[in-house]
């Protein structure tokens, strides 16, 4: 998974996500969630990564953030799903597991296009 990049520019990720009614972002949401598990188990001692540690941390983080969202958003209208996706890409970047959350966020776009 490490070293994968988005397929999709974050324009296009806004324009496809904020597209979808309340529902379908939900659903997305729970299976960008599902994604973000399957990536992080790259930094299992295991998976042969340097420092698992901090990989483990920085998706904890980033699940975090997506669960706060998924609560919060439901009652708050000043948190929009374009600034979220933003900030989970930062966070990924400055924690240095872009890759393996490209890897999750094309999965999650993907199942969504794909209709499954």
């Amino acid at each position: 998974m490490s070293g994968y990049s988005v397929d999709m520019n974050l324009n296009d990720i806004h324009q496809t996500i904020a597209s979808l009614d309340r529902e379908q972002r939900e659903r997305w949401l729970i299976d960008l969630g599902w994604a973000m598990t399957v990536a992080a188990r790259a930094g299992y001692p295991l998976a042969q990564q340097a420092d698992p540690i901090p990989h483990l941390m920085a998706f904890n983080e980033m699940q975090h953030q997506l669960f706060n969202y998924l609560r919060d958003s439901r009652t708050r209208d000043d948190w929009t799903i374009e600034a979220f996706i933003d900030g989970l890409c930062q966070k990924a970047k400055v924690s240095g597991v872009e890759g393996d959350f490209g890897w999750a966020l094309n999965y999650a776009l993907k199942k969504l296009t794909s209709g499954q």
